[in-house]
């Protein structure tokens, strides 16, 4: 394996699998870190769900003058699908807020309304069948105490035109996000921005299947948005940067990831590592090390993506990959596609033009099929094959490159 893939699978896998997905069911209770924070959780801000036939909507004002004189007595003392509207100012929460019943926490915009957390664990944790959802305010997470932002379990969430940011982990492995998505949720994020968390941004886990779409997700340390475990669901038209990895996905993880612009990302636009599978469609994976990564067992479909400009290579096969290429532009990398390791993917109808050295690269003991794909303008040669490596190519349109358009080692 080259010295780019150890790095990558170094740097990822330990953050993506070591949470894993604990128990069968994924939960996130059966980590002992997040044991020990809702065991010691000292606000339990809820009461037994009293239905109400009327939407109430009770009004906050930062300066304790509204229907409630805090964030915490509104919360206890809101009934079943209440809205609480906070007006302009900042919210001050020392601890642990959870809520367990449907709710809405509605701000007058994400620059104008602000709720900051001190408190260690997290700052807002939603359990329960929902909906429970957030608009047009900022939720940040601040001090030394290691913690989540907004943690959601269960049930049908909304949050739109919301910043999350602050999630603080403990130490190097640990994971923690500025949107933590676990279960068997579902529901739709949307337009909001996702930044400067420690470890993740978005992370998917459980059987969890949301839509994400919209969202501007940037500067998180290790990846932008993680899907884990049986997750799904899809994430699209996001804005992925400043991360270790754009979109990294582990366990048997299988979302479609539509429309994305993954970018100056510092290992991988996309990784997918594990038995992770689904599909990745007409993203935009460029500045990135690598623009699509697809390790140990993992099959996805690989579809339309425009993986251009990276450091080393568009789309690198590495361990047990397969799955399928189809239709991608892999332009102007030092490689265009690479297949190394024992990987066999199906490579067909790619363009892989103008690549500082190689078009398409077969490598170690690489295998699978390369058919119809045009692999040309490159520095060296179109196709590369070494002896150890056992591709089936045929079809395939590779012309002006500048030692050889097919070269066997």
């Amino acid at each position: 394996m080259s010295q780019n893939g150890k790095r990558l699978l170094a740097l990822l896998i330990p953050s993506l699998v070591a949470a894993a997905c604990g128990p069968a069911e994924g939960d996130i209770d059966a980590t002992a870190t997040f044991i020990a924070s809702v065991i010691q959780s000292d606000q339990v801000a809820s009461a037994t769900a009293t239905p109400a036939f009327m939407p109430v909507t009770i009004r906050l004002e930062a300066d304790g003058s509204g229907d409630y004189a805090s964030l915490e007595e509104a919360v206890r003392n809101a009934p079943h699908q209440a809205t609480i509207r906070l007006g302009t100012g900042t919210y001050n929460l020392s601890r642990r807020l959870n809520v367990r019943r449907s709710l809405r926490l509605v701000g007058a915009g994400m620059d104008e309304t602000e709720i900051v957390s001190t408190a260690e664990g997290y700052a807002i944790r939603f359990t329960g069948d929902g909906p429970f959802g957030a608009s047009d305010l900022t939720i940040s997470h601040v001090g030394g105490s290691a913690g989540d932002v907004v943690v959601v379990r269960g049930g049908e969430i909304s949050f739109e035109r919301c910043r999350l940011s602050g999630a603080i982990a403990a130490y190097e492995y640990e994971d923690r996000a500025g949107l933590w998505i676990l279960g068997e949720t579902t529901g739709r994020v949307r337009d909001c921005t996702i930044e400067r968390n420690d470890t993740m941004g978005i992370y998917v886990t459980g059987t969890a299947h949301p839509t994400l779409e919209g969202n501007r997700v940037t500067d998180n340390s290790v990846v932008g948005i993680g899907y884990c475990c049986s997750s799904g669901g899809t994430a699209q038209g996001n804005q992925v940067s400043g991360s270790e990895v754009g979109i990294g996905l582990t366990g048997e993880a299988a979302p479609t990831l539509e429309g994305n612009t993954c970018s100056s990302n510092a290992s991988a636009g996309i990784l997918y590592t594990n038995a992770a599978a689904g599909t990745a469609r007409q993203n935009e994976c460029t500045e990135n090390e690598v623009g699509i990564g697809v390790w140990n067992e993992s099959q996805p479909m690989l579809e339309a993506n425009n993986c251009n400009d990276n450091s080393t290579s568009g789309i690198v096969y590495a361990a047990d990959a397969g799955g399928t290429a189809g239709a991608n532009q892999c332009l102007r990398n030092q490689m265009g596609i690479v297949v190394g390791d024992r990987a066999r993917p199906t490579l067909e109808g790619n363009t892989c033009n103008e690549n500082g050295l190689v078009g398409i690269s077969f490598s170690d003991s690489g295998g699978g099929i390369a058919s119809n794909n045009i692999c040309a303008y490159n520095g060296r040669y179109g196709i590369s094959i070494e002896v150890t490596s056992n591709p089936t190519i045929m079809g395939n349109d590779c012309h002006d490159n500048g030692w050889s358009d097919i070269e066997h080692f």
